[in-house]
């Protein structure tokens, strides 16, 4: 397995859903990565979360790579432009998003780093796998925020060179 290709998953899937983001007007956060305060997380948004990459060697030189993709969205009910089904149409847009292949590219300023593509993660397909929208609701009685998630889990097949 190449060193790299869990930093190379990583931003690719960072890169491509900030333009997602950026389409329908929502601020975008990486969990781990962006700095946030607390005034910011109390406004409309949305953060990404990626559990792995679990990487497994199928055969010499070929594996398998297998990740979850989860973003949570945050919805301020307190402001001006509140809409309570804002949070579904977000939901909406990064669900059909997450349907389509992602492609992973070779990103950063590493020898190795040259921007061509690795291959495409794809949802993960089994028999319980999806996409999958979760509506929380508000989170408490005294604060108007309500949250939703989505998330699914994805596979990558790679080669090494």
């Amino acid at each position: 397995m190449d060193k790299n290709l869990a930093r190379w998953i990583f931003q690719s899937v960072a890169k491509h859903f900030q333009s997602v983001a950026n389409g329908i007007s929502l601020p975008y956060f990486v969990e781990g990565i962006d700095e946030r305060s607390e005034d910011t997380m109390r406004v409309s948004h949305v953060e990404l979360r990626v559990t792995g990459p679990e990487v497994k060697e199928v055969s010499k030189g070929y594996y398998k790579a297998k990740l979850i993709i989860n973003f949570l969205f945050t919805k301020n009910m307190d402001e001006a432009s509140a809409d309570a089904f804002d949070l579904i149409q977000w939901t909406g847009v990064f669900a059909h998003e997450m349907l389509e292949p992602i492609p992973v590219y070779r990103k950063g300023t590493g020898p190795q780093d040259d921007d061509s593509l690795v291959g495409c993660i794809r949802v993960h397909e089994g028999r319980n796998e999806a996409v999958r929208i979760w509506h929380f609701g508000q989170l408490d009685k005294d604060t108007r925020v309500r949250q939703s998630e989505v998330d699914a889990v994805y596979g990558l097949e790679y080669i090494t060179p």
